[in-house]
C-alpha cells in the first residue's frame, strides 16, 4: 500500500473522533447533560453555535500555522487538545467551561483533520487526489452514522463522564499514532506523490501569484469563496433540521430519522463520487457539476409530500452536498497549485464563516412563517448564484492543467 494512503486513514479518524465528538455526539449527550446538570436546550445550542462559529473561524488561522510548522506536530498537537477537552467536557458542571472545552474541541478539529487533513493529502497524492480527499473527510459522515449510537450505549451502560473519557481516550491514543505516522511530503521518505516512481509532470497552467494582495485582486479566489460558502450555508441549514422537515412534511418520527440518517450515509458515498470525478475530469469541471446538481435537488422540494419524494431529496441533496469539502480542496489545490495550497485555502476559508448563517435562516423561515418553504426560496437562489459562480473559473488558469490526467506509472 501506499504510504499515503496510511496518511488519509489517519485523517479519516481524526476527523471520525474530533468531528463526531465535537457535533454528532451532541444527539446523544443533550438530553443528560440537561438531567445531569440542569442546563436548558436552549443554552446547549447556544454553547453548540459559537463553538460552530470559533472552529469555522479558527480554518484561516489553522491554514496559517499549518503553512509555517510541522504538520506532523500539530496533528499530534490537535489529538492530545481534542482528547483532553473531550475528557473535561465530562467533569464541569459549569456551562460556561463546558463551552470554552468544546470550543477547544472544535478548533481542534482542524488541526487532527481539517484544515492540516486536506494539506497533507494535498502534498501526497496528485492524480489521485480527489479520491484522497474524499477518504480523509469520509470520517464525519461516518461519525454522524455510528458514533452516536456508540455513545448512547456508553451513556445508558455506564454513564455521562465514563461516555466522554472514551471517546477522549480514543482520541488521545491517536496522538502517538500521528507523530509516528505523518509526514508532511512524500519525498521525506524518498516517495513521489500517488507511489508512482516519479513526481508528476511540470503543470501547464499559468503559475499565479499568492500574496495577500493578488488574492484580493484575484476574482478567482473570491468566486470559489464564496461559492462554497453559500453551498455549504446551504447544506448546513437543511440537513441540521432534515429530521423535523420530513416529520413536518408527515413522516413518524422513527421514519424521518431514517431517511436524514441514509441522506448522511449517500453523503459519505457522495465524497468517494465527487473525488472520482475531480480525477477523472477536472475540479472545475466537478465544481460546476456539483453546484448545479444541488440547485436541482432543492427542486425536489416542490413535490408533493410523499414518502417517495422525502426520499428522493434526501438522497440527491445529500449526494450533491455531501462533495463539498471534497471538491473545494481540490479545486484550490488544481487552480492555484498544490505548492499554494495553504495560502490560498486560507484567504478562501474566511468565506466559509458564511456557513454558520444557515442555522438562524432555517429558524427565521420556521418561525416567521410557519414552515421553511421562506428559506428554501433563498437557499435555492443561493446555489444559483454558486452555480454561476463556478463558470467564472477558467480551465486555462489553472495552475496544475496537466496535458493527460492520468499517465504511465
Amino acid at each position: 500500500m501506499f504510504y499515503g494512503w496510511k496518511i488519509s486513514t489517519l485523517c479519516l479518524a481524526g476527523n471520525f473522533l474530533l468531528q463526531g465528538s465535537a457535533l454528532y455526539g451532541m444527539n446523544a449527550f443533550m438530553e443528560p447533560l440537561c438531567e445531569a446538570h440542569g442546563w436548558t436546550r436552549v443554552g446547549l445550542n447556544m454553547s453548540l453555535g459559537v463553538a460552530a462559529f470559533m472552529g469555522q473561524a479558527a480554518m484561516p488561522l489553522a491554514a496559517a500555522v499549518s503553512a509555517r510548522h510541522s504538520l506532523r506536530g500539530l496533528m499530534t498537537a490537535g489529538a492530545v487538545a481534542g482528547g483532553l477537552a473531550t475528557c473535561a467536557m465530562g467533569v464541569t458542571g459549569d456551562i460556561r467551561l463546558f463551552t470554552c472545552f468544546l470550543v477547544l474541541l472544535w478548533v481542534a478539529s482542524q488541526v487532527c483533520g481539517g484544515v492540516v487533513a486536506n494539506a497533507l493529502m494535498s502534498n501526497w497524492f496528485s492524480h489521485y487526489r480527489g479520491i484522497a480527499f474524499g477518504l480523509a473527510n469520509a470520517g464525519t459522515n461516518v461519525s454522524g452514522m455510528v458514533l452516536p449510537f456508540i455513545t448512547l450505549l456508553l451513556i445508558r451502560h455506564f454513564d455521562l463522564q465514563t461516555a466522554y473519557f472514551v471517546l477522549g481516550g480514543a482520541t488521545l491514543l491517536l496522538a502517538p499514532v500521528c507523530w509516528g505516522l505523518v509526514r508532511r511530503t512524500p519525498q521525506m521518505l524518498h516517495l513521489h506523490p500517488d507511489g508512482r516512481r516519479h513526481d508528476p509532470r511540470p503543470p501547464k497552467g499559468v503559475p499565479r501569484q499568492v500574496s495577500l494582495a493578488a488574492l484580493v485582486r484575484d476574482p478567482a479566489p473570491w468566486c470559489i469563496g464564496v461559492a462554497f460558502g453559500l453551498a455549504l450555508m446551504v447544506g448546513a441549514g437543511i440537513l441540521s433540521q432534515l429530521k423535523p422537515r420530513f416529520t413536518d412534511m408527515g413522516a413518524e418520527a422513527y421514519t424521518a430519522m431514517i431517511l436524514a440518517g441514509a441522506a448522511a450515509f449517500f453523503g459519505m458515498l457522495a465524497k468517494f463520487f465527487w473525488g472520482w470525478l475531480c480525477d477523472r475530469t477536472t475540479p472545475i469541471l466537478a465544481s460546476r457539476a456539483l453546484m448545479m446538481g444541488s440547485a436541482a435537488s432543492m427542486g425536489l422540494l416542490l413535490l408533493p409530500p410523499s414518502l417517495v419524494s422525502m426520499a428522493a431529496f434526501g438522497f440527491f441533496f445529500g449526494v450533491s452536498l455531501g462533495g463539498l469539502w471534497v471538491v473545494l480542496p481540490a479545486v484550490v489545490a488544481y487552480y492555484f497549485g498544490s505548492a499554494n495550497f495553504l495560502s490560498v485555502y486560507k484567504f478562501v476559508a474566511i468565506f466559509i464563516l458564511v456557513r454558520s448563517l444557515g442555522f438562524p435562516a432555517m429558524g427565521l423561515s420556521y418561525d416567521l412563517c410557519g414552515s421553511y418553504a421562506f428559506s428554501d426560496i433563498f437557499f435555492s437562489a443561493c446555489l444559483v448564484v454558486a452555480a454561476a459562480l463556478t463558470f467564472c473559473l477558467r480551465e486555462d488558469r489553472a495552475a496544475e492543467r496537466h496535458a493527460p490526467r492520468h499517465g504511465r506509472r
